[in-house]
């Protein structure tokens, strides 16, 4: 029996299309055989002269001589079908060519004499460059139909599939590969075919680009060279073009896209395949040893009714309250509001995924659970925005850290010579106060007992340099945490009290029939007559319509999805999905001599915000072994030899408060987004001082090396060598950012001149629709926000109408 490395990906015997594809190139090399036999006969029995004789039976003695070749091997030989379609492509090309510029009023000599054609010459043109055309698109077809069905893809085209495994042999590099760079593209393809997201062509397009672009460095296509030259070429003309900037910065920031998403595709496909995780020293909490102990502290999970799109048999429903979005927002306002008596319908745009059904394949988990599978990112591809999209939101997949909000923030929210949030500070603590019972937060220092080692190295390395500041173990609103390490892509075992596994199930069990769930269900716009929401018109996945007609609607998609929906629903004015902030974070990898095995324990443990910094914030942090790749520093041989010291390797979340200078429209059509964000130079400034306090934190405690997140792959060994980033990071091509807490958009003012929604969270200019979610925030709170989200909106439900 094969092992999950050599198993074969493509089907044994040939398949049904692959035999289709053999027919055809068989009939077609009889056909130019005979169209090149027929040219030398023109030419000694007709008018025919030698050049067109002898070109005509050199081109279509060669189609025959490929045609045959391929049909020989289908699978081998498949490059013979490419050439024989590109040839046919290039002969359209001449024709119409030809059509437009050149002479076309006369066939004498070649075929059309001798064939005696009333036709005339421009006709036969267009005759012959449709004849080509057909050739073409028939081979094409047949030739892709026939890859597909080998490989069983359903998203990639063959040119693509073939890029992605030739990336693969070059971007996975080592001498223990597990996989194949056939198993590693069909786990892309698989990948990108699990989800749906607006902007999931790009990958496509990257692949197809990439393909190409060695053909204009005059070098044959990407998936044609030799792995060395192909390496060779990556090295050369990305590597260090990008970083030493010898290219014009539009050209230069393509390449480093294109580079960047080729990698990302194929650490997708390697890492986050099940298979490579013990080549890591990765072990996945089911292998672990105490695994059958843990299973026996959980409990029964909670259930949670939800209406998906099958169950949904009306166009129209009807409600008190009609609230979009389902996650830390959401959930709480369902709560309060079915509370005080009224009739909730919660629209959430994501699936609802069952946390019995959740496994330990990041793959799908991040296809599940994750806005665009994970790959959401902004306009230029420089920053990648991590959200949920599933029933619970963002709350299934973050790590439940919770902080009040820092009193600064609030200052600046209330601030009467900036927004002027009006926001009661003694009310609102006490929703705080009162979300830390109710959830509850705990103090994971007292109720957990599975802390990842590489959160106690950071606590060591800030007590040994005797840092000051405010920090320590987290709060959660985590009970019994199992340390299975799968807060990011959902805990299957109840622990994290999320909107999903609590809030929810909370409200459905308190009020029954007052809170009901519709998944998949996306709401495309806010319909208003006057001042007031008549109803929220949505589309569900199977492509129907649904109207939910409501007395009062409050947005709770969050900061990026609300923005959209109030721009596409004409409301918000000007103003609305302007002024949005992050936490910007770019990660500080440290690899130490001994054996942590950060990967088993709580996520984040450990946080730390320095003196006289409001806007920085140090975090221990790690994922499992797919996800922690995706931001693992390093190149090529680099990257691989990162990984293989996993189980040795800490990392510290550098975050940095932004400033509320990005922007999010619309796409085209009003499908997608355009998030349009270039951090400020401030923001670049205090994350490299973030990033060389945690490199002496990492030092303190015993690393060995640091590695930022830079795109030169770069390695410190001592922390007089860190202060090289000043000179190598100018502005964020240079270094990989990115987010989970998006903020800002339709920011809370009592002036409608400066913000979207007034102190009681309505919009400005109507009566009945509210937002209430962190798109709301005035500027970034630089701390996990979700307990300010969920406090935001217990503040608000009293003063929904």
């Amino acid at each position: 029996m094969p092992s999950a490395a050599t198993a074969p990906v493509q089907a044994p015997e040939l398949t049904a299309p692959e035999r289709r594809l053999e027919l055809a190139l068989r009939f077609f090399a009889v056909f130019f055989a005979a169209q090149a036999l027929l040219y030398p006969a023109l030419g000694l029995f007709a008018s025919a002269e030698f050049p067109f004789v002898a070109n005509s039976f050199a081109k279509d003695g060669l189609f025959c001589v490929l045609c045959f070749i391929a049909a020989g091997n289908v699978r081998q030989n498949g490059w013979a079908t490419q050439l024989v379609v590109l040839g046919h492509v290039l002969i359209v090309g001449a024709l119409l060519l030809m059509l437009a510029f050149g002479n076309h009023d006369s066939v004498d000599n070649t075929f059309g004499s001798p064939l005696g054609t009333s036709l005339s010459p421009t006709l036969q043109l267009l005759i012959w460059a449709a004849a080509a055309s057909l050739v073409a698109v028939v081979l094409s077809l047949l030739y892709r139909s026939a890859v597909k069905g080998r490989y069983g893809l359903r998203y990639l085209w063959p040119h693509q599939h073939n890029t992605a495994m030739a990336m693969a042999e070059v971007l996975v590099i080592g001498p223990d590969e597990v996989l194949t760079p056939e198993q590693v593209a069909k786990g892309i393809d698989d990948y990108l075919y699990s989800f749906s997201a607006h902007e999931k062509w790009t990958s496509k397009l990257a692949l197809s680009v990439l393909t190409v672009y060695p053909l204009f460095r005059l070098r044959p296509p990407f998936a044609y060279m030799p792995p060395e030259r192909r390496l060779a070429f990556i090295e050369r003309c990305f590597i260090a073009d990008v970083v030493e900037r010898r290219l014009p910065g539009r050209l230069r920031k393509l390449l480093q896209t294109l580079l960047s998403a080729a990698q990302q595709l194929a650490i997708i496909g390697y890492y986050a395949d099940p298979r490579s995780a013990a080549s890591t020293g990765y072990v996945p909490f089911s292998q672990r040893k105490r695994f059958p102990k843990a299973m026996k502290k959980v409990g029964e999970l909670a259930t949670l009714d939800v209406n998906s799109p099958n169950e949904v048999d009306a166009d129209r429903l009807t409600a008190d309250v009609a609230i979009v979005g389902s996650g830390a927002a959401g959930s709480v306002l369902a709560y309060r509001l079915a509370e005080a008596g009224r009739e909730v319908v919660l629209l959430e745009g994501g699936k609802h995924v069952d946390p019995r059904d959740f496994t330990e394949d990041e793959r799908v988990q991040f296809s599940n659970l994750f806005a665009d599978g994970g790959l959401q990112m902004s306009t230029d591809t420089r920053f990648q925005v991590l959200q949920g999209k599933c029933v619970g939101g963002s709350t299934v997949i973050n790590n439940a850290v919770c902080y009040d909000i820092p009193p600064r923030a609030l200052e600046r929210w209330n601030d009467t010579d900036g927004l002027d949030a009006g926001i009661d500070p003694d009310r609102f603590g006490k929703s705080f106060k009162g979300l830390r019972k109710w959830l509850p937060v705990l103090a994971q220092e007292d109720d957990n007992n599975h802390m990842q080692a590489g959160g106690s190295k950071m606590a060591e390395g800030i007590k040994a340099l005797g840092l000051d500041g405010n920090g320590g173990v987290v709060d959660a609103n985590i009970k019994d945490c199992l340390g299975s390490g799968y807060c990011n892509i959902g805990c299957a075992y109840g622990k994290k009290l999320s909107a999903l596994d609590n809030i929810l199930p909370r409200a459905q069990r308190d009020f029954p029939g007052a809170v009901r769930i519709f998944s998949e269900c996306i709401a495309e716009s806010i319909r208003t007559r006057e001042r007031r929401a008549t109803e929220v018109r949505c589309t569900l996945s199977d492509g129907r319509p649904l109207r939910v007609a409501a007395k009062t609607v409050v947005v709770a998609g969050g900061a990026l999805a609300s923005s959209l929906l109030l721009q596409r629903s004409d409301l918000g004015g000007q103003r609305a999905g302007k002024g949005l902030s992050f936490n910007v974070g770019a990660p500080l990898t440290a690899d130490f001599e001994e054996q942590l095995n950060s990967f088993d324990g709580l996520q984040i443990t450990h946080g730390y915000r320095p003196t006289g910094e409001d806007q920085l914030i140090l975090e221990s942090w790690f994922n499992p072994v797919g996800t922690q790749a995706l931001l693992m520093p390093g190149w090529f041989s680099d990257h691989f030899h990162n990984m293989r010291r996993y189980a040795h390797l800490s990392c510290i979340g550098v975050v940095v408060g932004s400033q509320s200078n990005a922007t999010i429209k619309p796409g085209f059509r009003g499908k997608g987004m355009k998030l349009d964000y270039e951090p400020a130079e401030s923001d670049l400034k205090l994350l490299l001082k973030g990033t060389k306090l945690a490199a002496r934190i990492h030092f303190a405690s015993g690393a060995l090396r640091v590695m930022p997140m830079t795109f030169r792959s770069t390695s410190y060994s001592s922390i007089d060598q860190v202060d090289e980033l000043d000179d190598i990071v100018h502005d964020n091509t240079d270094i990989g950012l990115h987010t989970s807490h998006p903020q800002g958009g339709n920011a809370v003012s009592r002036d409608p001149a400066k913000g979207v929604v007034d102190e009681r969270f309505r919009v400005h200019g109507m009566e009945n629709v509210y937002v209430c979610d962190a798109s709301v925030f005035p500027s970034s709170v630089t701390v996990n926000p979700q307990l300010t989200v969920m406090a935001i909106a217990d503040y608000a439900a009293p003063g929904i109408e």
